[in-house]
């Protein structure tokens, strides 16, 4: 008995130390969901449809060369606003990693391609969600694929911040030249509506 009731001390005393770093490990923060996103985003536009995306291989090869670096997804879902028959822009959710975990974001669009906003949709680290401010998204905005996104010379980084703020100019530069090749020079339509 006296070892039973020693051993859940001993159990009792290890989960009470352990617990206080449990929720840092798991830790996530999720800002927005799709829908409130688009919502928000595309308020003014009588739909808002969706096309999966798989690029050709041409496509492929040139959005990699333009990246420097592959692509890591063989298909994208890009969201289409439209009012009649007009495109009035585009969004596209996308995740790119941080120091040590995934950062959700999703990229807008007006329908020439140019960054109409960014945001943060979910973050998993337990520091450098500072690029959630405004200061930082706003650097985005009137960028297309052909601007630049190196982090430090085109775009400011947050100190504190530097991974998840480089990590996010990749994603958004990303996007950008997506929706250029897939979207923009396509002439992409809608196939699902929300």
């Amino acid at each position: 008995m006296k070892t039973v009731f020693k051993f859940l001390c001993a159990l009792t005393l290890t989960v009470a130390v352990a617990l206080p770093v449990l929720p840092q490990n798991v830790r996530a923060q999720i800002y927005f969901s799709v829908r409130e996103l688009l919502s928000t985003q595309f308020r003014a536009s009588q739909r808002v449809s969706f096309v999966r995306v798989r690029p050709t291989a041409e496509q492929r090869t040139r959005i990699e060369a333009r990246l420097g670096h592959p692509l890591t997804r063989d298909e994208y879902i890009v969201y289409i606003a439209a009012t009649g028959g007009h495109v009035d822009g585009y969004a596209v959710f996308d995740a790119e990693r941080g120091q040590h975990e995934l950062i959700d974001f999703a990229s807008f669009f007006d329908a020439q391609g140019h960054v109409t906003g960014v945001e943060v949709v979910q973050y998993r680290e337990p520091y450098g969600d500072a690029v959630r401010t405004a200061r930082f998204r706003e650097q985005f905005r009137g960028r297309t694929a052909q601007s630049g996104f190196r982090p430090g010379h085109d775009i400011d980084i947050i100190s504190g911040a530097t991974i998840s703020s480089r990590s996010l100019c990749v994603g958004v530069q990303r996007t950008a030249v997506l929706i250029d090749e897939l979207a923009v020079r396509t002439s992409l339509a809608p196939t699902a509506s929300r």
